[in-house]
């Protein structure tokens, strides 16, 4: 079973996906999808960057009202070798997944 999170906000991580103290973390890596890319998602990749997570987010799996934003919010997470984290394509994860 693959845990999925609906967002709350322009954030989707909750305090209690994230262990707190000296619990180990069984999760290291998220894949992201979802809308608004350059305000949501990216929200969302940036918060979980900030708590050590690697993330991979999955440019045909996002969208925006406007394709100029899109684009721009992809390049802002894979900025300076992935920043923030990478940018990829579903059927390369469904590959690898099969």
């Amino acid at each position: 079973m693959i845990p999925t999170m609906q967002r709350q906000g322009t954030f989707s991580l909750v305090s209690d996906f994230t262990p707190q103290g000296d619990q180990p973390r069984a999760i290291t890596q998220l894949v992201f999808a979802g809308v608004t890319t350059e305000v949501c998602v990216n929200t969302t990749v940036r918060e979980a960057n900030d708590r050590g997570y690697d993330c991979l987010v999955l440019e045909d799996c996002c969208g925006s009202y406007y394709p100029e934003f899109h684009a721009m919010g992809l390049k802002m997470i894979k900025a300076q070798g992935g920043i923030f984290g990478w940018v990829g394509r579903s059927d390369a994860v469904i590959a690898a997944l099969v």
